[in-house]
């Protein structure tokens, strides 16, 4: 449907580096674990969880960046219970907070997830990325104006944030503003000319007031950033059948 935008954990924002163990790491797992991403991470997390060579300080550390790296594989209930398990240790984490709240997200629970980010902001006020997520969260519950005060504050923090720019043009696309939710997406592409998700979302946009050409060019963007993303060959082809009937 030409009326949906894209919703998706491509747009949350996922963030480790913000605190480090009390004291300097002895083994190389500890390291990995806060340095590396995916499954490597999340091995050498698990291992240096289960050494018993760490305090809670660093244990904390090691739940909060494995639950990153499980939120990134969308294993949400594994995050949450490893955030959870950092929050226990250390419970002035915001970003074991906000990692948390992402989790809810992904479980479609917004109010539990509103309710760790809103702590995540309480903790740390500067944190960008918190508000972006309960942007989405308000979002994702059709709150839009409550979604565009914090995707504002959020690029109020980081002004370079082409995720938020793109997270609030969706916002404005869904109540209707279309020539504010292209601002955005604009923004978002000068930010990050590569961005698959933003060109998508424009295109929807100049789809939506009829401005077909617009559309079609970015839909075939997208299908060159990012060939496997579905959305956009479906895309191409309904408006390109469009065109040919007018």
């Amino acid at each position: 449907m030409t009326s949906i935008l894209r919703c998706t954990l491509a747009a949350l924002a996922f963030a480790s580096t913000v605190w480090l163990a009390a004291t300097p790491a002895t083994a190389d797992d500890f390291e990995s674990c806060v340095k590396a991403s995916g499954d490597e991470a999340i091995a050498a997390c698990t291992r240096a969880i289960n050494s018993g060579r760490y305090d809670d300080p660093e244990l904390a550390v090691l739940f909060k960046d494995r639950c990153i790296e499980w939120n990134k594989k969308q294993e949400s209930d594994k995050a949450i219970e490893d955030c959870s398990q950092a929050i226990r240790l250390k419970p002035d984490s915001a970003r074991a907070f906000s990692n948390r709240g992402g989790a809810y997200i992904f479980k479609d629970q917004y109010d539990r997830a509103i309710e760790d980010l809103d702590q995540a902001i309480r903790l740390d006020p500067d944190d960008a990325d918190a508000f972006n997520n309960r942007g989405i969260a308000y979002s994702l519950k059709g709150q839009y104006d409550r979604a565009i005060e914090d995707y504002n504050q959020a690029i109020r923090l980081n002004p370079s944030d082409a995720i938020a720019f793109t997270n609030r043009g969706r916002a404005y696309h869904f109540k209707g503003q279309y020539d504010r939710s292209i601002e955005d997406f604009d923004q978002a592409i000068r930010l990050n000319p590569n961005y698959a998700l933003a060109f998508y979302n424009r295109g929807v946009s100049w789809e939506r007031k009829n401005d077909l050409q617009r559309a079609l060019a970015d839909f075939k963007k997208v299908s060159e950033l990012a060939p496997s993303y579905p959305d956009g060959p479906k895309a191409v082809e309904r408006v390109t059948k469009a065109l040919s009937g007018r």
